[in-house]
């Protein structure tokens, strides 16, 4: 048990360290597994299973990590459960949702997604039943405090900003849309933001090596993908505001 942590604490490293070449080559635009809008390698399924089946193992593997060993704690519990607000929302209602009933997903991108998220999902399962060790007022230090206020904000910018693009889209006669409204005004993909926005609060809370490698992966896939959707925008729409920032307004 004592080289439990140490064994994590290497894993970890590597995976984080594996998020900034990710970031480098998504904004070179090489995109393999057809993140950002290509077709991506393999064949092709509908894009609602491929969200299901890929989102899946996120929703299933920490909980289930931490539920089974049993060695339960306060600030495991809550992030477990605001872990599973989002990827219980993600997995079982949103991905039948998508205002694309004829979409499709690569099988590069359903395999790539099903590694990261049991990766992830792994990691932060070891991390809270084996190796997590919070002082007793963890809770009001304000780390936890920031952290379990950006992922509330995060996780109602994301849902909010999905549901509006989901609403405009299906009033669009070809599903071709400049999303309107709220914070649509100032960035171009506040959805991304926001999950961005959750997964740093998350990290904060938690305040682990799983925690932050976390939300570098998601800053290293969302980033690209805000940018590369600013791009479209830019192309598609002559009235598309070219100053309008992908992400925060007057930075990125």
């Amino acid at each position: 048990m004592s080289q439990t942590p140490s064994l994590l604490t290497v894993i970890c490293v590597v995976w984080a360290l594996g998020a900034f070449p990710t970031l480098v080559v998504g904004l070179l635009r090489w995109d393999p597994v057809g993140r950002l809008g290509t077709s991506g390698l393999g064949t092709q399924m509908d894009a609602r299973w491929g969200w299901f089946i890929y989102e899946l193992p996120a929703l299933l593997t920490y909980p289930l990590i931490y539920l089974v060993v049993g060695n339960h704690h306060l600030v495991g519990d809550i992030a477990l459960a605001l872990w599973l607000l989002h990827y219980g929302h993600r997995s079982l209602i949103w991905c039948w949702l998508i205002p694309k009933p004829n979409g499709k997903v690569s099988m590069s991108l359903l395999m790539s997604s099903i590694s990261f998220n049991l990766i992830n999902g792994g990691l932060l399962g070891w991390y809270m039943a084996y190796a997590a060790d919070y002082p007793a007022q963890w809770l009001l230090d304000p780390r936890a405090i920031i952290g379990i206020l950006l992922f509330i904000i995060g996780a109602k910018l994301n849902v909010w900003s999905d549901y509006r693009m989901r609403r405009l889209r299906r009033e669009a006669p070809d599903d071709r849309v400049v999303p309107s409204g709220g914070p649509f005004k100032y960035v171009c993909c506040p959805n991304l933001a926001g999950e961005i926005i959750e997964w740093i609060g998350f990290a904060l809370l938690t305040w682990c090596l799983p925690g932050l490698a976390f939300a570098l992966w998601t800053i290293a896939n969302l980033v690209p993908r805000a940018l590369w959707r600013r791009d479209w925008y830019r192309e598609n729409f002559e009235s598309f505001p070219k100053n309008k920032a992908a992400l925060i307004p007057s930075v990125i």
